[in-house]
């Protein structure tokens, strides 16, 4: 079984569950402060760490809001379900995006839940290569018509011009 508190290397995305101890108003105000000393870390970037009301989940469950909400995998939160639909409190969540290296130490007021990891992404099988300068359409470009077909058009024009001038001559004259 691996270490809960071990940060793990790699781009893989978990999480951190802890609960805090302390009445709402009193986590709020913990939640604002730097959080790198209680989490036992060097540094933390504060962009991936959440405070939530877990009574706000008592009917949907807070397990499946860390599956369906924050990604994390059915099979790493099956052993804690139970546990997690139960939690009632201020409830902080560490993501591994705020975290160094090394190993989390959480100091009172926060108590450890656990630690849950993302759903794996799908293994890309037959998938060829792309070459995207390879991937492109000849367009055909439009003939300009030729010179002999451009005058052919304009003395149709002048024609047609000239029946109709014609024809309104004969007629106004008779």
């Amino acid at each position: 079984m691996t270490d809960p508190l071990a940060i793990p290397r790699g781009p893989d995305r978990c999480l951190w569950v802890f609960a805090i101890d302390l009445p709402e108003p009193e986590a709020k105000a913990f939640a604002r402060t730097p959080l790198a000393g209680p989490l036992g870390v060097d540094s933390l970037d504060p962009a991936h760490v959440e405070l939530v009301d877990a009574d706000t989940f008592t009917d949907y469950g807070f397990a499946r809001y860390l599956a369906e909400g924050q990604g994390m995998s059915d099979a790493s939160l099956a052993a804690d379900a139970a546990m997690l639909d139960a939690l009632r409190g201020p409830v902080l969540l560490v993501a591994r995006a705020a975290l160094g290296q090394g190993r989390l130490s959480p100091r009172a007021p926060l108590r450890l839940i656990g630690r849950y990891e993302e759903q794996p992404a799908p293994a890309l099988v037959g998938m060829g290569s792309y070459d995207a300068a390879a991937d492109t359409l000849d367009v055909p470009v439009k003939k300009r018509p030729s010179d002999a077909a451009m005058s052919g058009r304009v003395a149709m024009v002048v024609l047609i011009l000239l029946a109709i001038f014609v024809t309104l001559f004969v007629w106004g004259a008779g």
